[in-house]
């Protein structure tokens, strides 16, 4: 996976606003080509960031920050062809303008958008979006009739483009899954197949794609749920199950599926986040009992079972070996 950010945040504080709007903007012509910007409120102080994730030949990108337009004209379209399909959920409250082959419509909050970059295209509005980009041959395989989609706005609400939306918001977290140029085939196939789903994939390129790219977005959402709620107690199954829609015999058969339990999986990472607890310093006024039900453990006895068997150490012995 390849990773870039450009936000005016990192640019130097002494320049004046029309400045670095101009630095931001030259360093986004420069990652993805010749682009016009247009300030929504030309004079006004401008803040954006965008994020950039290469993963094999699937694209995500996102931008939050100041509302404005972006287009690409016929010439510098045909001095950097693009060829990709990009599907973009526009993130903010407000809806933005979307034109390109003729067609204009409205993005409302929410709403999705195909649009193609081999033609030129405007868009006007912009301040809170996501998108993936698929190879136009990749998708143009998988699904009939693209170009009859372009810039045009498309229901959001179903379960493919939700897990879609989710995958792709979960890849773009600073703190998302951890990235190994070992699992990059696997995560850009399951982009393929989603979006192939969102937009109408049938026959059995929508059969392959259920196969692999729903449930490995599926997958990722339980992994991610699992991630942010193992230190409560009180964490679940049923509790992970009612959040993501899915069945907890459903959740514990994906989990199997792909490697340890949901109870294994909870456990190791509490015992992860004891252990940093426990050597850093700075948690020296606590008592391990604190620590460990900050952890998700209610028991000190069966903690300390856990940890010394994981650990090989009693968990005092961990205390302040972070130093």
């Amino acid at each position: 996976m390849e990773k870039q950010i450009l936000s005016t945040s990192a640019l130097p504080t002494a320049l004046d606003d029309e400045a670095r709007f101009s630095l931001w903007r030259e360093a986004f012509c420069v990652r993805i080509g010749e682009t016009d910007f247009i300030r929504e409120a030309p004079g006004g102080p401008f803040d954006g960031q965008w994020d950039f994730l290469g993963i094999k030949e699937a694209r995500l990108a996102s931008f939050l920050g100041t509302a404005h337009t972006m287009a690409r004209s016929a010439r510098q379209v045909a001095e950097a062809p693009d060829e990709y399909y990009y599907l973009g959920f526009n993130l903010a409250p407000t809806a933005m303008a979307f034109s390109q082959s003729g067609r204009q419509s409205v993005i409302g909050a929410g709403q999705a958008s195909l649009f193609s970059g081999l033609d030129a295209f405007r868009c006007d509005g912009a301040r809170n979006w996501v998108s993936v980009g698929i190879p136009k041959p990749t998708l143009d395989r998988m699904v009939r009739n693209l170009g009859d989609l372009t810039a045009l706005q498309i229901d959001s609400t179903s379960a493919s483009m939700r897990h879609l939306q989710n995958y792709a918001g979960m890849l773009l977290q600073p703190d998302g899954f951890a990235r190994d140029a070992a699992l990059d085939h696997h995560v850009a196939t399951a982009l393929h197949d989603l979006v192939a789903l969102a937009l109408g994939a049938a026959g059995d390129a929508a059969v392959l794609a259920q196969g692999r790219g729903l449930r490995a977005a599926r997958c990722a959402e339980l992994l991610d749920e699992i991630r942010k709620g193992f230190a409560d107690p009180a964490f679940s199954v049923q509790r992970v199950a009612t959040r993501t829609g899915m069945s907890p015999s459903y959740v514990q058969k994906l989990l199997h599926e792909t490697g340890p339990s949901f109870t294994e999986r909870v456990l190791e990472l509490r015992l992860a986040k004891a252990q940093a607890m426990l050597a850093d310093r700075r948690n020296d006024h606590l008592r391990i009992g604190d620590i460990a039900l900050a952890c998700g453990f209610n028991e000190i006895s069966y903690f300390n079972r856990c940890f010394r068997r994981r650990f090989g150490d009693t968990p005092s012995a961990w205390r302040g070996v972070g130093d």
